[in-house]
């Protein structure tokens, strides 16, 4: 009976283990997506793992003055779910048009903060200037995600995903 107890608790107590296991790979692959932030990356390296990864890039232009590239900053891009689309669906860049003014200057940036998105062979799709609030967001983030851009206007998505 003893020796029936002792297996027993060491039976439960590899399990309790086993399961704390499984629960942390869980819980670390679900932070990986948020945790951190969105994993921005400089546009060089950026523009070369969309390629490489052959996913859509989503390049934001900002400045350190700039009032409503902080708001978005802030508010949008510390949004778990915006985060978690990013990071799963694009290769993100971040563009200091003040610092890197050739980059803005290709792009044509005319006010800040402003948002573009690139296909998987580098050319631009679209983009968005000004101040974008998180669920907005999240939605244009959707529109180019699922290349429903390719067949439908943005107004047309937004009413069938209500």
């Amino acid at each position: 009976m003893k020796n029936y107890c002792r297996s027993t608790a060491m039976l439960l107590i590899v399990l309790i283990e086993v399961i704390a296991s499984i629960s942390g790979v869980v819980r670390a692959n679900a932070a990986q997506s948020t945790d951190g932030g969105i994993q921005w990356l400089s546009y060089a390296e950026g523009r070369q793992r969309g390629e490489a990864e052959n996913k859509k890039v989503f390049l934001v232009f900002n400045a350190d003055w700039c009032r409503y590239c902080l708001q978005m900053e802030k508010e949008t891009f510390q949004n778990p779910t915006v985060i978690a689309y990013v990071n799963r669906n694009f290769v993100p860049i971040s563009v200091n048009s003040d610092k890197q003014q050739d980059i803005a200057a290709k792009y044509k940036v005319r006010g800040l903060p402003s948002t573009y998105f690139i296909s998987e062979t580098g050319e631009p799709i679209a983009n968005r200037p000004g101040y974008i609030a998180p669920d907005e967001m999240l939605k244009i983030l959707k529109f180019f995600g699922t290349d429903s851009y390719l067949s439908m206007s943005f107004k047309a998505f937004v009413e069938k995903e209500k």
